[in-house]
């Protein structure tokens, strides 16, 4: 049944340049985007410009300019970056706008008129010097519970407490230095505990991933604070209508960008705004960064409710990206702008990257250097694009072109079996998000067809008296087939890519349907060129010894309410943490025998489940280079780790540890680990062996 769906990622706020941290929440959406219109299904890609708050305004006036003239600015940049990235909106538009304007009004109407919403006056910094109130994240000061220095005025970074900025130790406005006083003012306030049950009903529901379900439902269970939906001017927004001076603060109409993004797509297309967001048939799909889990999760679904609009049917969330294991940093190097990665590289190997390492779960991903090099050369160059070069320029150089009979023969006949049945997987996996597995599954199936075009050798069957150009024919046939097929599955990923395969072969573009119609007697391939250019290592280098033209902390983010609970995965970088050194005497000395009779490698997780009646073990299938593939390890890490957080991960084995039962099971080998004050932690794996997956 075809599916009607509306997608959206956040919001990327207009205060500076895309980086690659946006794109890989963008480069997810467009590939499920993609892959449900190949599917068949009508699917929607909105998003916009979050434009409004304090951030924008003072950056305006550092600047000379105006805040439109800013954003109108952002806007084009940001489009430009996203088109290179081949991102494929239905519509970008921008919170600064009269359909923005026209519908926060109306949301916050119907929440007034449905008793949720109340004044109350407040204690807030105020700069004397500046003539404003400052949000919490312009002061800074001592954290009123442990003492901690340089803490802004929401949350301490060091314990963790929530406190209100007026309890900052020694406040100072960042803006300028000087010391803010207290003042009251009146504000708005939304009852969120008025929806607690409610939005524990639908925190229990599947529209909540599993993997932060826990987080979502601790904040309701502590109580659910008010939320305060009113700034003080100066401030650049949308003023609440009847209240003078106040604005709708940008985390209100935010979120009401994407009816907005909607809305304005509708009237442009002959459709109603209704049509999508008060239709049951419509199912709403949110992708979003593990920072904005409380907005999207808690205020969202509540502000829907109230105004009476469908509620999401899917939140998801993912990690962070992180470069070579660190936070994105200019100083580190590691701060990387999306234009600067288009100086140096193509943008489909970072889609093919992004999409291998994406699943279901919200751990951050690790744009590793040495990783990325050679995931792209071992997987889309030397694997899927490598049976594409080498059959297709063989079948164009050798045979004209001509295709002949598909699955003459028995072998032919078993790689097309398996090659249906792994499509057929590869596709399903984009339903539940997981592009990891896509990728897995693909590129066996390119294995697969580099095998069987080796094996079968069709350029031996040109030579001498037997030569049998017929065989040769029906091989590359099958080979083609194989490219076709692989090209429609990946298309949502690396959309280029699968262009110039329906090209060569003649074809216009292909979707899942037409798998069912393969290639035979009488297709042809024609004008081949190769899909890429095997790239240097040095190349990949040069991403990041790009001098970007930002500093990070130019890049205000808008002011945002801390989350009262750690978000999932949120760990410090280890270098940032306070470690406390357990001074512990050494065991006994080992001679250097001892130790070459340890079997180390690294490998790769293949498959990872819970052990039944255990919530310590997990079964693991791990790729260590064994002879006979790979091996089962019961590994006790189940209390630190998700199964999904563990598939496609690199983690260092002892091989030849004398197999044993867990459960029944036999483990035939261990998965290393470190222990800390946190508790259990896998080590991060930087080096990996071209084509092996073993380091």
């Amino acid at each position: 049944m075809k599916r009607r769906l509306l997608i959206t990622s956040g919001l990327p706020y207009a205060n500076g340049p895309i980086h690659l941290g946006h794109m890989v929440e963008a480069v997810q959406t467009d590939v499920f985007a993609r892959a449900m219109r190949m599917r068949g299904h009508e699917a929607l890609y909105m998003c916009a410009d979050d434009t409004h708050g304090t951030p924008i305004e003072l950056r305006a006036h550092e600047l000379g300019v105006r805040p439109e003239d800013l954003i109108a600015e952002a806007a084009a940049s940001h489009k430009a970056d996203f088109a290179g990235f081949g991102i494929d909106f239905a519509n970008y538009y921008t919170t600064h706008s009269e359909e923005n304007r026209e519908l926060s009004n109306a949301f916050f109407s119907r929440m007034k008129a449905g008793g949720y919403i109340h004044e109350r006056t407040v204690k807030q910094l105020y700069s004397e010097e500046l003539e404003r109130f400052l949000p919490d994240r312009f002061v800074k000061g001592k954290c009123p519970k442990c003492g901690a220095t340089e803490q802004y005025g929401d949350v301490c970074e060091s314990c963790k407490a929530r406190y209100d900025a007026v309890d900052l130790v020694d406040a100072r406005c960042v803006l300028d230095g000087n010391v803010p006083v207290v003042r009251e003012s009146a504000h708005l306030f939304v009852s969120l505990s008025d929806f607690s049950e409610f939005l524990r009903e639908y925190c229990l529901s599947e529209s909540i991933g599993e993997s932060i379900r826990g987080f979502v439902l601790s904040w309701i269970d502590e109580g659910l604070q008010d939320w305060n939906i009113s700034r003080d001017k100066p401030y650049f927004g949308f003023e609440i209508p009847g209240y003078k001076d106040k604005y709708f603060y940008v985390w209100m109409d935010a979120p009401i960008g994407y009816l907005a993004s909607t809305w304005d797509w509708c009237k442009r297309n002959g459709r109603t705004l209704e049509s999508y967001w008060k239709d049951a048939g419509t199912e709403i799909w949110h992708f979003i960064g593990k920072d904005i889990i409380y907005f999207h999760c808690l205020f969202w679904p509540a502000m829907l409710k109230a105004a009476g609009y469908n509620l999401p049917h899917r939140i998801h969330t993912h990690g962070f990206l992180t470069v070579n294991g660190k936070k994105m940093s200019k100083s580190r190097g590691t701060f990387i702008l999306a234009a600067d990665y288009l100086k140096h590289l193509p943008a489909d190997y970072l889609r093919f990257y992004i999409a291998s390492k994406l699943s279901t779960g919200v751990e951050d991903i690790d744009l590793n250097i040495e990783d990325f090099y050679f995931k792209t050369r071992s997987g889309l160059i030397d694997n899927l694009a490598n049976l594409h070069n080498r059959s297709f320029s063989f079948a164009e150089s050798k045979l004209g072109g001509e295709l002949g009979e598909l699955g003459a023969d028995a072998a032919s006949r078993v790689v097309l079996a398996r090659a249906r049945d792994l499509v057929s997987e590869a596709i399903e996996c984009y339903e539940t998000i997981d592009t990891a597995a896509v990728m897995r599954k693909l590129l066996e199936l390119g294995d697969l067809g580099n095998a069987y075009y080796q094996e079968q050798a069709p350029w031996s069957l040109l030579k001498g008296d037997a030569a049998d150009i017929e065989r040769a024919r029906r091989i590359v046939t099958t080979c083609a087939e194989l490219v076709r097929m692989i090209a429609i599955a990946i298309k949502p990923v690396v959309p280029k890519f699968s262009a110039k395969i329906f090209a060569q072969l003649g074809l216009g573009d292909q979707n899942e349907a037409d798998l069912a119609v393969p290639l035979g007697a009488g297709s042809r391939i024609q004008n081949v060129e190769k899909t890429y250019i095997r790239p240097e290592r040095e190349t990949f280098d040069l991403i990041i010894a790009e001098e970007s033209k930002v500093q990070e902390n130019e890049v205000l983010s808008k002011e945002e309410v801390a989350p009262s609970a750690p978000l999932p995965g949120d760990e410090l970088a280890q270098d940032e943490r306070s470690a406390t050194i357990e001074r512990r005497e050494i065991k006994e000395f080992i001679e250097f025998d001892d130790f070459l009779k340890l079997d180390l490698r690294v490998g790769e997780v293949l498959v990872c489940e819970r052990v039944k009646k255990s919530d310590k073990l997990l079964r693991c299938e791990v790729e260590i280079g064994h002879p006979d593939g790979p091996v089962q390890i019961v590994a006790g890490i189940g209390l630190s780790y998700e199964p999904t957080a563990l598939i496609n991960r690199r983690v260092v084995v002892l091989c030849n540890l004398k197999p044993r039962k867990l459960f029944g099971l036999e483990s035939r080998g261990m998965i290393l680990a470190a222990t800390d004050a946190d508790g259990l932690e896998l080590p991060s794996l930087l080096l990996r062996v071209a084509g092996s997956g073993i380091s």
